[in-house]
């Protein structure tokens, strides 16, 4: 029997790919992974899988359902040799990885089955096992590599199949092979069922004539060939087999089939709540991440994957003209997969897309066939070597340092201070669990707050009014800006090093932030719109002041002989609302806003505290029922300079994606400072050096040349500059007023409107520089 499968011939054996250099290409690579495995774990998967190693019990996800129990055994083994889990992991990952360069190498030959020259069938090969993800995945403590080799090899054993037993052997082996990884059923199914329901018009194709009574040959006749359905039932027996050999153990270490069920149950239920996949998010947006992460990701760079995929749709046109039966072949045998991981995988997790450099590599360079002269060859080495330094990059790089999380804990264990209250982000507090239970020692911190969504920073509020005085320790994510609700310094920042972060897409733990914040000068309650998050949560809570009033809290220090800012719009065009702030019972500001953006500083009185005052005062705004009042800018500080963007700027904006926040200057705005009298000289003239810092994106983004950039500090011009590139520029400030104010001017001499060059806004601002970050710096003078 031979299916879909290619047949022997003279001239397949005389062109078949050198199995001599693929073994070569394959130690070639072991030997270049194997001094880059990682010095930590890192993906939650990684360390489920190393706790598995430890102690294999599913129902605790050690690790994760459904279990992979083929994948840890080989893990146990190899840990009996390495010491470290990860190591030990890792390795697997590796040798994996290179026996998947053979098992590639057999796939393309039986899929292949025309007199191809030898370079022409290693290309392919090459070009798969430098892929930028292939490299990188190969060294990563997790499943995906194993899982890929082992599918891999039993496709080429189902194209290779000529009778119905060794199709079942293939099929017993893809059924052993899901215990490495789940998503090998995808791979090797569908192949299996078209090679069963082919097999009988297979065999007479291939034994048209058989020996009759006489001894003569005599033809088959059509009314003999065995029922399709004969061969598939077999071939399902065996698959069960295969799965039945680690299944039943499995779940019988896992406590019985209740506890199991439950194990599995839990985990699709959050795999189903907690991921964003295209089955449940289908806008045009969340299809072009999904083709994003399946097709372009794998190469890290936009340059080698546009190269790629011109070249693999060159390859598909050709083969649908000159070699159907190819394309068929790679259709049956990847295509499955490719709709399971584009409709019902996570979008951002880009190793999902491991098994697609498979079949990229082939369309590849049979587009690059199509060129004269075999320059396509050419081609082909210039994308393997680009490739491959990409990956080694990469791998060198991650191979460095441990992952951010366990970074991030052993900071923490060599911090000072043992009475730390920890306070995480919504995804931190989920992400930090498994760490935690790896490392194996205490929390790292006295207390741990709850992190409901979105609004984690009020656990800190609730802490701070009920009198909680031990420093708190923020860990957040980068994206997120909840923590700008808190006054708060500079964090520690724990960030992967790799050159070409996608390769690392969808990993959790992730990248984070450390805040150390120990008695801030203020935070906020509910209702504030201080970033474009706490916007939209304050409104869909309606919690903001049109709503009633809100509050923030100010430390004694600031509260009393301190600096107050304030600031936002009425968003209302035709009313005139009622604006009132309080310290206490102290008013501070009762006005009538006009419509558009405002911005106050209030000097706070010197008052005798009491010793057994709170700590904090707390500061109300109220504003007329029903008024759209946003308040968007809140600072308080005796001791630290303040600032404000005054007339001329546009509201804060957000990309949630990439954690970018910006604000747009007009032709023209102010920056407003408030600098405290006690860091001035006592002839008020003179403060420490001061610098304004300003960080934007290049005019030439959207305008077809640069922009010339003016800054003027009262009617002196403190810097005049064309603008052609990203910038960051430090100011210094000189002139300041006799109260320690001072304005600073912005003026840019293009603008543009969005309405006015796209029909698909109605977004009527004038919009000159995007500005990423405006703030005041001391204790430096710009360089020179």
């Amino acid at each position: 029997m031979t299916g879909l499968g290619s047949r022997v011939t003279p001239a397949s054996v005389v062109a078949a790919t050198p199995r001599r250099v693929v073994v070569l290409l394959a130690l070639l690579f072991l030997a270049l992974h194997l001094p880059y495995l990682p010095q930590s774990l890192e993906d939650l998967d990684s360390i489920n899988f190393a706790l598995g190693v430890r102690q294999f019990d599913v129902a605790h996800h050690q690790p994760h359902p459904p279990g992979y129990p083929v994948f840890i055994l080989i893990a146990k083994a190899v840990h009996r040799v390495i010491a470290s889990e990860a190591t030990a992991l890792a390795a697997v990952s590796a040798a994996a990885a290179a026996l998947g360069i053979v098992a590639i190498a057999a796939l393309f030959r039986r899929v292949d089955a025309e007199g191809t020259p030898a370079a022409w069938r290693l290309m392919p090969i090459a070009v798969a096992m430098t892929t930028p993800l292939y490299w990188f995945t190969a060294v990563r403590p997790l499943s995906d590599s194993s899982g890929l080799a082992a599918a891999l090899a039993v496709q080429a054993m189902t194209l290779a199949a000529r009778t119905t037993s060794n199709l079942a052997i293939a099929a017993f082996c893809a059924g052993l092979a899901a215990g490495l990884r789940s998503q090998v059923v995808w791979l090797t199914v569908p192949l299996l069922i078209a090679q069963a329901l082919g097999a009988g018009r297979w065999e007479l194709a291939a034994s048209p004539t058989v020996p009759a009574a006489d001894g003569k040959l005599a033809h088959v006749s059509t009314q003999l060939r065995a029922p399709r359905t004969q061969h598939l039932v077999p071939v399902l027996a065996a698959f069960l087999a295969g799965i039945l050999i680690w299944f039943l153990p499995l779940v019988i270490l896992s406590g019985g089939p209740s506890a199991y069920w439950h194990a599995l149950f839990d985990q699709g239920a959050e795999d189903l709540g907690n991921i964003t996949m295209l089955w449940n998010n289908h806008r045009a947006r969340d299809v072009a991440d999904a083709l994003y992460y399946a097709f372009v990701a794998p190469w890290a760079a936009w340059p080698a994957a546009a190269v790629a995929l011109a070249c693999a749709a060159a390859g598909v046109v050709r083969l649908v003209r000159v070699r159907p039966r190819a394309l068929t072949l790679l259709a049956i045998a990847f295509g499955p997969y490719l709709v399971f991981d584009l409709l019902f995988q996570e979008t951002f997790t880009g190793r999902y897309a491991l098994p697609l450099v498979v079949p990229m590599a082939y369309l590849i360079v049979a587009g690059l066939r199509s060129l004269p002269w075999d320059t396509g060859l050419a081609v082909a080495i210039a994308l393997a070597m680009f490739s491959a330094h990409v990956g080694g990059r990469s791998i060198a790089a991650y191979s460095r340092t441990p992952a951010p999380a366990f970074r991030l804990l052993e900071a923490m264990r060599n911090a000072p201070r043992a009475d730390a209250v920890l306070a995480m982000d919504r995804r931190e507090s989920l992400d930090l669990r498994r760490p935690m239970k790896w490392v194996g020692e205490a929390t790292p911190a006295a207390q741990i707050l709850a992190a409901p969504p979105q609004h984690e920073w009020l656990e800190a509020a609730k802490y701070w009014n009920g009198g909680g005085r031990s420093p708190l320790w923020f860990v957040v994510d980068p994206l997120r800006s909840s923590i700008d609700l808190v006054q708060h310094g500079e964090p520690l920042r724990f960030r992967w090093p790799l050159p070409y972060p996608v390769l690392l897409s969808g990993v959790r733990p992730n990248e984070m932030d450390w805040y150390r914040v120990d008695r801030p000068e203020w935070y906020v309650g509910e209702g504030w719109a201080l970033t474009p998050e706490s916007a939209g949560v304050a409104e869909a809570d309606r919690r903001d002041p049109s709503h009633g009033p809100i509050t923030a809290w100010v430390h004694g220090s600031a509260s009393s002989g301190g600096t107050l800012m304030i600031g936002g719009r009425s968003l209302d065009p035709t009313l005139r609302p009622h604006f009132a702030v309080s310290l206490g019972r102290r008013p501070l500001i009762d006005e009538t806003l006009m419509p558009g953006a405002f911005l106050r500083f209030v000097s706070l009185p010197l008052a005798r505290r009491d010793t057994l005052a709170p700590a904090y005062d707390p500061v109300t705004v109220t504003t007329t029922a029903g008024a759209r009042v946003a308040v968007e800018q809140f600072d308080a500080s005796g001791q630290r300079s303040l600032i404000g963007f005054g007339d001329g700027w546009h509201e804060q904006e957000l990309n949630p994606r990439s954690g970018a926040r910006w604000r747009w200057l007009s032709g023209q705005g102010t920056l407003r400072m408030r600098v405290p009298l006690t860091r001035m000289s006592p002839d008020r003239r003179e403060a420490p050096a001061l610098v304004l810092h300003i960080e934007g994106e290049s005019p030439l983004a959207y305008f077809p040349r640069p922009s010339m950039l003016t800054v003027r500090s009262g009617w002196r011009v403190q810097l005049t500059r064309p603008l052609n590139s990203d910038f960051a520029l430090d100011i210094p400030i000189t002139d300041l007023g006799p109260t320690g104010e001072s304005d600073i001017t912005l003026e840019t001499d293009q603008t543009y409107v969005p309405a006015d060059r796209s029909s698909r806004t109605q977004d009527r601002r004038h919009l000159g520089l995007r500005i990423f970050k405006a703030e005041l710096r001391t204790g430096t003078r710009p360089a020179s």
